[in-house]
């Protein structure tokens, strides 16, 4: 079984995508068909923010994929834990852990106190520039970006080429 990520999909939100992140107009397609290299037996973790509206058409697409998929929801997946059960997620929870590649790995959507984990995990900055505070991030984001350690790992779908990622990989990504 193969581990793979992705975060901030964000499907249904393209004019704002596009504003904030410059991402390209066929994002989501490319996004759609970096699923097709995960395999039945894989494991895809998404770190939240999936989709903006239309979620049952989203949902019902990303059911048709038979790897098991959790989901760590972000600040913008509103619904009840059993509505994303019942519409194609094998997992939902609002942060978790897992020992891998000698790792005591937290899996969270935005970042959280490191505490007894070796990494943080995380998606929600995008692309932006966290050293550019004034400019780039919102301050709903500045108390967030206080927590970061240097065991903490941003995971940025802009910089995946809009696709999932091996955690393998990515933990051996400067």
């Amino acid at each position: 079984m193969k581990i793979w990520l992705i975060t901030d999909t964000h499907f249904n939100h393209k004019d704002k995508m596009k504003q904030y992140c410059n991402r390209p107009d066929n994002y989501e397609d490319l996004i759609w068909d970096g699923f097709d290299c995960i395999g039945y037996d894989d494991l895809l973790i998404h770190l939240g923010d999936i989709c903006i509206g239309e979620d049952k058409v989203t949902h019902n697409i990303l059911s048709k994929y038979k790897f098991k998929k959790v989901l760590v929801k972000g600040n913008h997946d509103k619904k009840s834990n059993n509505w994303y059960l019942e519409n194609g997620w094998d997992f939902v929870c609002d942060n978790f852990s897992l020992k891998a590649y000698g790792k005591n790995i937290l899996f969270s959507h935005t970042p959280q106190p490191i505490g007894d984990y070796d990494i943080n995990i995380h998606g929600h900055f995008h692309n932006k520039d966290l050293s550019n505070l004034d400019k780039e991030i919102e301050d709903r984001d500045k108390e967030m970006i206080k927590l970061i350690t240097t065991n903490h790992k941003i995971l940025s779908i802009e910089k995946t080429n809009y696709e999932p990622i091996l955690l393998e990989h990515f933990l051996n990504k400067p």
